[in-house]
């Protein structure tokens, strides 16, 4: 059964992975059939809070799921039929794009990363998780308009698609609640505080068409509190326009 987004206001996401076939490959951009990322979902407990969602490839699944890579994009094509589940890897310093196929209810949903021109700006402080430099944004940016040109490129060179930018999701927006869980304990006195977290993406198909809806986790450590205390929580969720 899909995932409800419902769930992710309350429950911690760990997503997991699982090996799908590539419609097209031009590093860094892969291209996936949605036919072929397919999958049934199955979720479990798992450490820090977390539940985590499994993955099986299925010809007759509900839910498509798009991987990531480093410093790559991989981007599929979501109808608005034959499926109700939608799910990506989490994000930590990645970036979502999503375009809409004029005239209809289906997306493009593209998952970028650019971690080879630096995670962000001031150093490794948790204080700057949700700060990008320039650099990346154009990066990502950069992936984007790439893979976005097989997508409307005419066939047989890409899918002839008439396609417009709805939404977008980074690591400015997804990590303020990051930020602001450090601080917290800052301002409380303690030290030596770090975050360890992620971010959820997923999808559900309604009669209206996609809601692809995202939920930021995490919890910290400080001198006091270590790894194995970790106890994970919703710290934000939000929903992107489609």
């Amino acid at each position: 059964m899909a995932i409800a987004v419902a769930t992710l206001a309350h429950v911690p996401y760990e997503v997991g992975d699982v090996g799908l076939a590539k419609m097209h490959e031009a590093p860094p951009i892969f291209i996936y059939d949605w036919n072929a990322a397919r999958v049934t979902t199955a979720t479990s407990a798992t450490t820090a809070g977390r539940t985590r969602i499994s993955f099986t490839p299925a010809a007759a699944g509900d839910t498509v799921f798009l991987p990531f890579n480093q410093n790559q994009i991989h981007s599929v094509y979501l109808p608005a039929a034959g499926i109700t589940g939608f799910v990506t890897a989490n994000l930590s310093g990645c970036r979502l794009y999503i375009d809409k196929v004029v005239g209809t209810n289906d997306l493009v949903i593209y998952h970028a990363n650019a971690l080879n021109i630096g995670p962000y700006p001031g150093g490794a402080n948790p204080l700057n998780l949700d700060k990008e430099t320039v650099a990346r944004v154009q990066a990502l940016d950069n992936q984007h308009t790439n893979a976005r040109a097989y997508w409307t490129a005419a066939p047989p060179a890409g899918q002839g698609l008439n396609l417009v930018a709805v939404d977008g999701l980074g690591a400015t927006t997804y990590y303020t609640s990051a930020v602001r869980e450090v601080q917290t304990q800052q301002n409380a006195g303690r030290t030596n505080v770090d975050f360890f977290g992620g971010v959820a993406v997923i999808g559900e198909r309604t009669a209206a068409g996609w809601q692809i809806h995202w939920q930021t986790y995490g919890d910290t450590t400080y001198t006091g509190k270590t790894m194995m205390d970790l106890n994970m929580h919703v710290l934000a969720t939000g929903q992107l326009h489609t």
